[in-house]
């Protein structure tokens, strides 16, 4: 297994619909129900079957009502993890939403994958 077969974006103060939306545009495809081909990629939005969505703010992230998960759907996928990722967290940031990847290539994604724009540097 490589540390580029998956990534999870956890999402909130944006809509499933919208999220569809919006990286469908980003991308220039679209959802076939929750899933978008992006080249050698797949991207899957759906409900967070951890999240909360009873409209109180929640602080943490695991929580988030929105889940995006992104895999390559060939070996070749995996070479544009990081830029289909990166991609897709500053377009969900600009427009007004939440969002943190968790995988295993955090630190090569912006805000270390949007972790360091919830926690300020040097606190955990």
């Amino acid at each position: 297994m490589s540390r580029y077969d998956y990534c999870r974006i956890l999402v909130t103060e944006i809509a499933i619909a919208d999220t569809q939306s919006l990286l469908g545009r980003l991308f220039e495809g679209t959802f076939q129900q929750r899933t978008l081909t992006v080249g050698d990629i797949e991207v899957e939005v759906r409900r967070n079957p951890d999240g909360r969505d009873d409209g109180v703010p929640c602080n943490d992230f695991v929580r988030w009502p929105v889940q995006i998960e992104i895999e390559p759907n060939t070996p070749h996928g995996e070479a544009a993890m990081v830029e289909t990722v990166s991609r897709a967290l500053e377009a969900l940031w600009n427009a007004k939403a939440q969002a943190v990847a968790a995988c295993d290539f955090e630190d090569e994604l912006p805000w270390n994958g949007g972790i360091q724009r919830l926690r300020p540097s040097g606190t955990e």
